[in-house]
């Protein structure tokens, strides 16, 4: 697993983070038995066109990002509370579930969200020279050409909620934690090779009050996510079954990708199990 930051440098001196999962030993295996038997490509179509989740953690998965119901947090009302469930609802929809976001790059949707200093913040360092101080991290985009979906379905599981928060500064603020497993079945543009990338994001969404009626939110996670290439780059390339890994090797005895607590301190290419 490779380790991507990124820092947004404000009054609030949030961090973001993006952690890369990547290509399961146990697929490597595979490709190299595949030379020695000649066993045809299309025996690495691993998922299902009409039951993309079939034999998986995510067939008993939901669809979409689930709010709870609202209660007041420290100086923040009720209604406040709800503001912020809605628009980190929409940020995670916006960013996960935008197939246009996904797979083409287009993240309007996500920065129509933002406003204020985090909107200033995601266009200054949108080309920041320094990859780690990029705020293109907080995206998640599959590199363009390299994947398409399977169906129109993207499975979830996880939760969220809402608690005060003060800042090193000293300001408070609304934290809206996040923790999901969020499971793409993706297929090579054109080919039968196919794959599920699950994603472990972990995080919060920081709501601040700067007067107005609506929260300004600061996008403040990580994520994993796997399998893909485990290269510096602000995209996710998928690593098909069929392919050898590109860039750092995965190390290590493979992990369970749909178990989040394996990967919520992860900062190395480690090896995945089969998704």
């Amino acid at each position: 697993m490779s380790r991507r930051v990124s820092a947004a440098s404000c009054a609030a001196a949030l961090l973001t983070l993006t952690l890369t999962g990547c290509v399961s030993l146990e697929d490597l295996d595979r490709y190299a038995q595949s030379v020695v038997t000649g066993v045809p490509m299309d025996s690495f179509d691993q998922v299902d066109r009409d039951a993309p989740f079939a034999g998986s953690p995510a067939e008993d998965y939901g669809e979409g990002f689930d709010v709870p119901e609202a209660e007041p947090a420290g100086s923040f009302t009720e209604e406040q509370v709800a503001q912020a469930y809605s628009l980190t609802q929409d940020l995670l929809e916006a960013v996960y579930l935008n197939q246009d976001a996904v797979f083409d790059g287009d993240n309007s949707e996500f920065t129509a969200l933002l406003s204020g200093q985090a909107l200033k913040w995601y266009l200054d360092n949108f080309d920041s020279e320094d990859f780690e101080l990029s705020s293109r991290h907080v995206t998640f985009n599959i590199t363009p050409g390299t994947a398409e979906p399977i169906g129109d379905v993207v499975k979830v599981d996880g939760a969220m909620y809402a608690e005060a928060a003060r800042d090193e500064h000293g300001q408070d603020y609304l934290a809206v934690h996040t923790e999901y497993t969020i499971v793409h079945p993706v297929a090579r543009p054109g080919e039968p090779v196919s794959v599920r990338l699950v994603t472990s994001h972990f995080g919060e969404v920081s709501l601040y009050d700067v007067g107005g009626e609506a929260l300004e939110a600061w996008p403040n996670w990580w994520s994993s996510t796997g399998p893909v290439h485990c290269v510096e780059e602000y995209t996710l390339t998928p690593a098909y079954p069929d392919e050898f890994p590109e860039g750092e090797e995965p190390r290590g005895v493979p992990k369970d990708a749909y178990d989040r607590e394996e990967f919520e301190n992860q900062e190395e290419c480690e090896a995945i199990g089969q998704t």
